[in-house]
């Protein structure tokens, strides 16, 4: 083999320029790969398809159509086909050599050749469906008869044309070949775009192979970054989660974890993306890997990590603040907000893969409706949900009554609520009957209401006095019985029975004890019954002395 075309950089070893590129350059490695080319993976493979078929066409209509250099596109193909066959003899016949400097000409054809095709590849497609099938070339493109411009490789200071120029071939006919004007630039776009020589031994000691546009080397490179970049952005992601914990704060599992998952992921991916632009990928190979879609993956990730963060945050910040009331709702609420980012993401990566936006979004559309009917109970459920905790007639722990069912809420979910019933089954409802419905919540009221009635024989009005004074006596010298709101009155008679109406409020929200308050009441009552001399009455009687009603019925 001919001499090699190298670029070499004895201050700096290739590793060293790696990781320094990841320091100072990493950030902006999305952003540059995005700038190289706005020609998406479908539009690639779509070229190549026409390619193909633009070959197949042209050999079936003429076998020897393609054959020798006498049009543009035959050159481009054979050179093509020789590259591929890695027959550098044969392509050495495609450059024209003549009237080139001895700088230049001391390069062996095959070491111009894969100079070529490197830097060629680096910034250009082989759409040869654009290059001309007339012997004469393109006549009306504003370049001499003679030469046709197929490309350009774009360098720090200039844009260098590649030309196809039509010359003798020594046997008074004339071909197509590669421009000697472009010939005498190859080591100077090398210069600038090539490789070293470790890299050249690299690629001699590996088994020899393309792969998506990769040389050998470089998928090798790629398979080694992606290694590497992983304890990288462990540390990476260490040390920036030692800086963030420095600031005081109330959540440090929270951002332990969030710096140990997204963000170690998302690093990873952003560290080896940038050392793998150190590779020099060529133009395919960055489209299908702009277009894979792990730089998406990698955003959505840290994005939904930065969501979670932040929920958990204001969960916390709620817990402190004593709203917790809202803490469901936000859970519910921050998945539907992931969801759209998704979609959102997914929709931009499709775009960027090119697809058409319009079709993908008339689909959504469609498919959104069906979605929106067929979920039409669910959606009245979470509307519910939002209305329950927005409204807040109840909140969980809250004892209440919904209809003739009595309970504690223990959850109020995006779908239902969860009761939990006095004889300790579990009621689940949904959000749309349960917030549509009248609801009375036990655990809001200030107290505890009081409220009898007490049916008794008529007594005398001396006696009636006498218990209406003990009663609110009675009452007024408990505790917990609030003086303010006592009420005890004779209130009516029926059928030769008195009525007695008794309203208080009793200090207490805990039921229990309310209980205990209304059996202290009521069996003071029924002594001051007894002392009075009166019975109660009514469908059950309260007998006062079961052993005189024993012995009168003996009787």
């Amino acid at each position: 083999m001919g001499r090699q075309i190298i670029r070499t950089d004895p201050t700096m070893p290739m590793l060293t320029r790696l990781l320094l590129s990841l320091t100072l350059v990493a950030p902006l490695a999305w952003g540059q790969a995005r700038e190289a080319t706005d020609l998406s993976a479908r539009e690639l493979i779509e070229t190549a398809q026409k390619a193909e078929e633009l070959v197949k066409e042209k050999a079936s209509s003429d076998p020897n159509a393609l054959e020798g250099q006498s049009t543009p596109l035959a050159t481009m193909l054979g050179l093509r086909d020789a590259i591929r066959k890695k027959d550098y003899e044969t392509a050495g016949e495609y450059l024209d050599r003549r009237y080139i400097d001895d700088a230049v000409g001391q390069y062996s054809d095959e070491a111009l050749v894969r100079a070529l095709a490197y830097v060629w590849n680096r910034q250009n497609i082989n759409d040869v469906t654009s290059v001309s099938d007339n012997p004469e070339g393109k006549l009306d493109d504003g370049l001499p008869a003679y030469r046709d411009q197929i490309g350009s490789v774009r360098l720090q200071d200039e844009k260098v044309p590649i030309y196809l120029q039509r010359v003798p071939d020594g046997k008074g006919g004339r071909v197509w070949k590669l421009s000697n004007a472009t010939v005498a630039r190859i080591p100077d776009m090398w210069d600038e775009l090539g490789y070293n020589d470790t890299i050249v031994k690299i690629g001699q000691w590996l088994p020899q192979f393309y792969f998506l546009g990769l040389q050998n080397w470089q998928v090798f490179g790629v398979i080694v970054f992606f290694i590497i970049a992983w304890p990288l952005a462990m540390l990476a992601s260490y040390l920036l989660m030692k800086i963030a914990l420095l600031i005081p704060n109330r959540f440090p599992l929270g951002i332990e974890r969030f710096f140990r998952g997204p963000m170690k992921f998302f690093l990873y991916i952003l560290i080896a993306r940038g050392l793998i632009n150190e590779l020099g990928l060529s133009l395919t190979a960055r489209i299908l890997l702009d277009s894979s879609g792990v730089d998406y993956i990698a955003f959505t990730v840290l994005a939904l990590g930065l969501l979670s963060l932040l929920r958990d945050y204001q969960i916390r910040k709620m817990q402190y603040a004593g709203n917790t009331h809202y803490v469901a709702l936000l859970k519910p609420f921050t998945t539907i907000v992931k969801v759209i980012m998704v979609t959102i993401i997914a929709l931009f990566w499709a775009k960027q893969a090119g697809y058409d936006m319009s079709t993908i979004l008339a689909g959504l559309g469609v498919g959104s409706l069906a979605v929106a009917l067929a979920a039409q109970k669910t959606l009245e459920n979470v509307i519910g949900a939002i209305t329950l905790y927005t409204a807040r007639p109840v909140s969980a722990g809250d004892f209440c009554r919904f209809g003739k069912v009595k309970g504690v809420v223990e959850e109020i979910g995006l779908r239902s609520t969860i009761i939990r019933t006095l004889d300790r089954s579990v009621l689940v409802i949904p959000n749309s009957m349960f917030s549509s419905v009248e609801i009375e919540n036990y655990s809001q009221r200030d107290r505890i209401r009081f409220f009898k009635r007490y049916q008794m024989e008529v007594p005398s009005s001396a006696q009636m006095q006498q218990i209406l004074a003990d009663i609110r006596a009675l009452m007024s010298e408990h505790d917990l019985v609030i003086d303010e709101t006592i009420s005890v009155r004779f209130e009516t008679i029926v059928d030769a029975n008195a009525i007695l109406r008794l309203d208080a409020g009793v200090d207490t929200l805990d039921f229990q004890e309310y209980l205990a308050v209304a059996e202290t009441l009521n069996l003071g009552i029924l002594d001051i019954a007894e002392r009075a001399g009166c019975r109660f009455t009514g469908p059950a009687q309260l007998n006062l002395d079961a052993k005189a009603e024993s012995a009168s019925a003996a009787s």
